[in-house]
């Protein structure tokens, strides 16, 4: 129920900001690209998945995203670095999958961070780190991920906002980007 009603408030927020173009989400993986006039339309708000994803084994939570956007009212490309078939021992991946997620967390306007309590994440807080001073990262960490303490102190020492709740950043972030566009 939170979450439909949060869908709800938000769709409506944002309706009431939207610039008249037709709402479209676009998801780009890697492998993949997106179609010409969508990557060159500069009306799309881009946004990195960051996060848990344990070589496929979690929660797949970044669907969970995409749907939340898809039932907004605005234009968004959302990079999520989680592959279907992804595959270690193919020659070059890992410096491909590597290099393409530090391409798209700069290119993004957002970087939303989820970190489930169960994983170890070390490649999120590596990301974590690298992008803490630059102004774009929101941080949701689950309260028994092992080293929350250490994600708690260092979103606040440096501003960063931290939620336990993935739904209620995405509706915070939903109403920043609604104020931007006013």
């Amino acid at each position: 129920m939170k979450k439909i009603v949060l869908y709800i408030v938000m769709g409506a927020v944002l309706a009431a900001c939207s610039d008249n173009r037709e709402p479209l989400t676009a998801v780009l993986h890697p492998h993949e690209e997106l179609p010409v006039e969508i990557d060159e339309d500069k009306s799309f708000t881009k946004i990195f998945l960051a996060g848990t994803i344990d070589m496929g084994n979690s929660r797949d939570w970044q669907t969970e995203v995409e749907e939340y956007f898809e039932s907004l009212n605005g234009r968004y490309i959302l990079f999520n670095p989680r592959q279907d078939h992804w595959d270690a021992t193919r020659e070059g991946e890992m410096d491909y999958q590597v290099n393409w997620e530090l391409d798209h967390l700069e290119e993004a306007d957002y970087i939303i961070m989820y970190i489930l309590g169960s994983s170890a994440s070390p490649v999120t807080l590596l990301e974590m780190g690298l992008h803490m001073k630059s102004g774009k990262i929101m941080v949701c960490c689950e309260k028994d991920f092992y080293r929350y303490d250490n994600v708690r102190i260092t979103c606040a020492k440096y501003g960063v906002p931290l939620y336990d709740d993935l739904h209620l950043m995405l509706a915070t972030l939903s109403a920043k980007m609604a104020k931007c566009r006013k």
